[in-house]
């Protein structure tokens, strides 16, 4: 079921990646931290520069999915944060325009999670690091 969930992440359409981050939670909520850290690994797997956008997107809402359920430990926190780094500035050209839009706008998200999710002492050793990605992305991105 959870190899099902990873692969819908990937899907073309958002529905399906929406529903899959939102049913990787519900699983991994019902699973041993152990075992939840080996998923956020696999979805972390989905942030390379090889996959294609809807992959990225859909690591990022599982991300959120995760950090907002309280599942998403925060050791994990310095791996997860230079991914959504990436994911702020992700711009894929094709054609005569680019791609990245829903990307950027799903790391915000998962800064937004981060946000509510963790104390300011958790997140002071990683804000520096997502500020001036967030703060770029909220003043250039339309």
């Amino acid at each position: 079921a959870i190899e099902l969930l990873l692969n819908g992440l990937k899907d073309k359409d958002t529905i399906v990646r929406w529903s899959s981050a939102k049913g990787l939670g519900r699983v991994l909520g019902r699973l041993p931290k152990d075992l939840g850290d080996d998923v956020v690994d696999c979805i972390m797997e989905l942030m390379v520069a090889s996959e294609q956008d809807s992959a990225w997107h859909g690591a990022c809402l599982a991300l959120a999915e995760l950090v907002r359920r309280g599942l998403l430990l925060p050791h994990r926190l310095p791996d997860t944060v230079p991914l959504v780094v990436n994911a702020l500035h992700y711009d894929v050209r094709r054609g005569p325009h680019s791609v990245g839009a829903h990307v950027r706008d799903a790391a915000a998200y998962v800064c937004w999670a981060f946000a509510r999710a963790y104390s300011a002492e958790v997140m002071a050793g990683v804000s520096a690091r997502i500020a001036p990605s967030l703060l770029t992305v909220a003043c250039y991105d339309r």
